[in-house]
């Protein structure tokens, strides 16, 4: 009888021995940090009933959930995408009594649909931070980003950057344009990619006011330090944009004060989860890696849709391209200390 072609399905993979330890190694350093700042470990199931999970879900993921029916129940089942939704539904149920805040934190793996062609991975190892509390603070974003630095400083990456945004400003700004949807669609998707040209043309023949056409355009931009809010805050002129841009402020300033402001930038221009996030979202980044290492944000609207009114803000790290990171600042140094 001939064998069957021994292979692993398209986008998963074996960890063998020595890339397991950096990886634990990584896991261990980050989760005691989590554990420093008082957040407790859950661990939620492989498998969740996909309506459930669904509620929790931004649209960038519902369509990339692996789904079958369960034989038992006929019920359509799904392998978990992200973890948020999950920490979200047992926060409104199994700990409803608990009381706020909730810090809870996770070292689990996620499967997500990849088309072929992308040549990305389906199974993503994540470590993340989810804080519950009653009501949003800037002191609670500012400790997630806090936390976040804390973890690469503590498993040894030095070469990256937390990039600092607030979709709250963005929707503010997009929900006072007389345009109909699809215009302000296309004005977003020029602003998520940095689109100059792009935008113009999106922007050709709308009778905008000449301040908001500008601070679209400056939208592709407004990327750096401080003083990016104050050009920002120059052209906007309803309270709600400006809230936003002074919340965002006050975010950085405190982690100013924590010795962290040269890992910070601030990009007003970012979009991602723009229907999923409600304020503060940020993204890190390490030198030579092409992909984010964590991702995260406010998403006060997430624990209502299970029946648990609440705020919340948490992130994810990705430990496969932190690993990246660490093998490639070792790689540097390894050269820079070759005798030529």
């Amino acid at each position: 009888m001939a064998l069957p072609t021994i292979s692993l399905p398209q986008g998963v993979r074996d960890i063998l021995p020595e890339e397991a330890a950096r990886i634990g190694a990584a896991e261990a350093g980050i989760l005691s940090v989590f554990e420093k700042h008082g957040f407790r470990k859950i661990v939620t199931p492989l498998l969740e009933y996909v309506d459930v999970l669904s509620l929790g879900m931004g649209a960038n993921l519902k369509d990339r959930v692996l789904k079958f029916i369960d034989p038992s129940t006929g019920r359509v089942v799904a392998i978990r995408p992200d973890i948020t939704p999950q920490i979200a539904r047992v926060a409104a149920t199994r700990m409803r009594e608990h009381g706020l805040p909730l810090k809870l934190c996770y070292n689990e793996s996620v499967l997500r649909y990849q088309e072929p062609r992308d040549g990305k991975s389906r199974e993503v190892l994540q470590i993340g931070a989810e804080y519950i509390s009653e009501k949003a603070s800037a002191a609670i974003d500012a400790e997630m980003i806090i936390i976040s630095i804390e973890a690469l400083e503590a498993i040894g990456l030095r070469d990256f950057k937390i990039d600092i945004g607030d979709v709250g400003f963005l929707r503010a700004v997009l929900d006072k344009l007389p345009v109909d949807g699809e215009s302000r669609g296309r004005i977003k998707d020029s602003i998520a990619i940095k689109d100059t040209s792009g935008l113009e043309a999106a922007l050709s023949g709308l009778k905008l006011p000449g301040k908001d056409r500008q601070l679209l355009l400056n939208l592709t931009t407004f990327y750096g330090e401080e003083e990016v809010l104050e050009k920002a805050a120059s052209f906007s002129k309803d309270a709600e944009s400006l809230s936003a841009l002074e919340y965002l402020r006050v975010v950085v300033d405190i982690v100013a004060k924590k010795g962290f402001k040269d890992r910070v930038t601030i990009d007003l221009g970012e979009v991602r989860g723009f229907d999923y996030y409600t304020g503060i979202i940020f993204e890190g980044f390490a030198s030579g890696v092409g992909k984010p290492i964590l991702s995260g944000g406010r998403y006060d609207t997430l624990l209502a849709r299970y029946g648990f009114p609440a705020a919340a803000t948490g992130f994810a790290f990705d430990v496969e391209n932190i690993i990246s990171g660490l093998e490639r600042m070792d790689k540097s140094r390894k050269g820079q200390g070759r005798v030529l």
